[in-house]
């Protein structure tokens, strides 16, 4: 071999190498891998729905409650034969109301679990449910006619939104943001989006602006959309779980403009448009959460309403919400007591198994199951057991992260664990006692529980997510190591 070929052969084994270690070191990491142990069977749904009807109070669609202006007047309901068909078969929140009766408060509370979330906690890591599913290889789709602010899109893998918000002359746009490994299949279903882009002017614009059936249409826009988002997946990637988040604007459009009679026209236009993407729902095995951002009121009978301004914010009407959450394993029946809507963001990720602490939430999940969930974060190579009345109900071992499902609620549980690098500084409530190296720690579990035995990374870093945990860092330091060192012996052999 000559002495150029031998040159030649060692840049380019140099090079390959180095690329190598460089895509090792950068690649980023997203999911982090969790031992699952069902102490009894659950059903986990392969993701969740979650329809906004912006604007809708449930004051003018449960039968409990009754609707009355600000001057007194009782005003008329609307007649809501699907909602309610879907409400039988589901879970159905009486008492829940918005803190903040506006559009992007709304949804900041909604997805962060805070009572005073703004657009701005939205964006900061870990805060909102799409940071937590994230986390455990979800995606995050989304089709928003209203609460549509930059920090919610930002959330999502790819999101389709009216940018002018407008009934008359909607302008649709589609954002795509670098949350997920799989870029492929985001911009597939940012084609799906694409393909109804340029509908929405279709859709409304065959009916006279101003009137009920424009105000329909454009909601019908929006579930369609998500419509086909769903179809799409079930046949493309059926194993992919995600979160699907709609806003149909319409109904908040119409209390503002159309009066409380066209404020009820577009209610029930929702009605008879909702079942198709309910029994999509159903047929693939997700979660179907129906609620509102906040509620409308009016000042007397006849008249434009509000919900925002002093005078309407104080209202029941303003403040009420509707919640009808059908998903396995959930209890059907109406739910009584009174809850805030930042107890919707817990609940979630309850529905969806993900005892996974929302790192500004004060709420707390709703009881509308029969099982809870405790998430561990412990050293690594630790063996964890959970006992019930000093009897062993699950355990495992050798990883540094695990969940227990099915659990039952409204009992005292015993959380043990045997490790060398364990860690006394704990996070929850609870009772520790150490013996002999051995943590056992008690606790009362009547909701989902997510303890902290060991420093954990709960959400990516604001690079993006490079180097995202100890174990990733360690193993592309061995892994470079290695290389040069095989580097080295190449090119001895090459010398000699």
């Amino acid at each position: 071999m000559t002495h150029n070929k031998r040159n030649s052969i060692s840049r380019a084994i140099m090079l390959a190498t180095l690329v190598l270690s460089l895509l090792i070191i950068f690649s980023p990491v997203h999911v982090i891998a969790t031992t699952e142990i069902e102490v009894n069977p659950v059903n986990t749904p392969n993701g969740a729905v979650i329809l906004i009807i912006d604007g809708l109070s449930s004051s003018y669609i449960y039968p409990e409650l009754t609707p009355y202006a600000i001057d007194g007047t009782a005003l008329d309901k609307a007649a809501v034969h699907n909602i309610s068909l879907i409400a039988d078969k589901s879970s159905r929140v009486l008492d829940i109301r918005a803190p903040q009766t506006y559009t992007e408060a709304g949804h900041s509370v909604l997805v962060t679990g805070n009572s005073g979330a703004k657009g701005d906690m939205v964006a900061l890591p870990g805060a909102t449910i799409y940071d937590a599913v994230h986390e455990n290889g979800y995606l995050c789709f989304a089709v928003l006619e209203k609460g549509d602010f930059s920090q919610m899109r930002a959330e999502q893998d790819v999101v389709v939104y009216d940018e002018t918000n407008s009934i008359n002359n909607p302008t649709i746009k589609i954002q795509i943001n670098d949350h997920s490994q799989d870029m492929d299949l985001v911009q597939d279903v940012s084609d799906v989006m694409d393909m109804h882009d340029e509908e929405a002017y279709d859709y409304v614009s065959q009916y006279p602006e101003g009137s009920g059936e424009r105000y329909d249409a454009y909601n019908r826009w929006a579930i369609d959309t998500a419509a086909d988002i769903i179809k799409y997946m079930s046949a493309s990637a059926p194993d992919q779980r995600y979160i699907l988040t709609i806003n149909a604007g319409a109904v908040d459009c119409a209390g503002h403009y159309r009066r409380n009679s066209g404020y009820i026209e577009s209610i029930e236009g929702i009605d008879a448009a909702v079942i198709p993407l309910y029994e999509l729902c159903i047929e693939n095995n997700l979660a179907f959460i129906f609620t509102g951002d906040h509620g409308m009121a009016f000042e007397a009978d006849d008249v434009r309403g509000g919900h925002q301004s002093e005078k309407y914010a104080v209202t029941l009407e303003a403040q009420k919400i509707p919640l009808i959450i059908n998903a396995p394993d959930v209890n059907k029946g109406v739910v009584t007591g009174e809850y805030g809507q930042e107890d919707i963001a817990p609940t979630v990720l309850n529905i969806l198994n993900l005892p996974i602490e929302l790192n500004h939430a004060d709420g707390s999940a709703i009881p509308i199951k029969d099982h809870v969930n405790l998430k561990i974060y412990v050293p690594p190579e630790t063996t964890v057991e959970l006992l019930k009345e000093d009897r062993t109900i699950a355990s495992a071992s050798h990883d540094d992260q695990y969940l227990f499902l099915g659990i039952e609620p409204g009992d005292t549980y015993i959380v043990r664990i045997s490790s060398n690098e364990l860690l006394e500084e704990l996070n929850g409530v609870g009772k520790t006692v150490m013996e002999n190296g051995v943590l056992n720690y008690e606790l009362f579990m009547d909701t989902d529980v997510a303890l902290t035995f060991a420093e954990q990374i709960s959400s990516p870093p604001e690079n993006g997510g490079l180097l995202q945990n100890q174990r990733h860092v360690i193993g592309c330091a061995l892994i470079t190591l290695i290389n040069i060192t095989g580097l080295l012996v190449i090119l001895r052999i090459l010398k000699k």
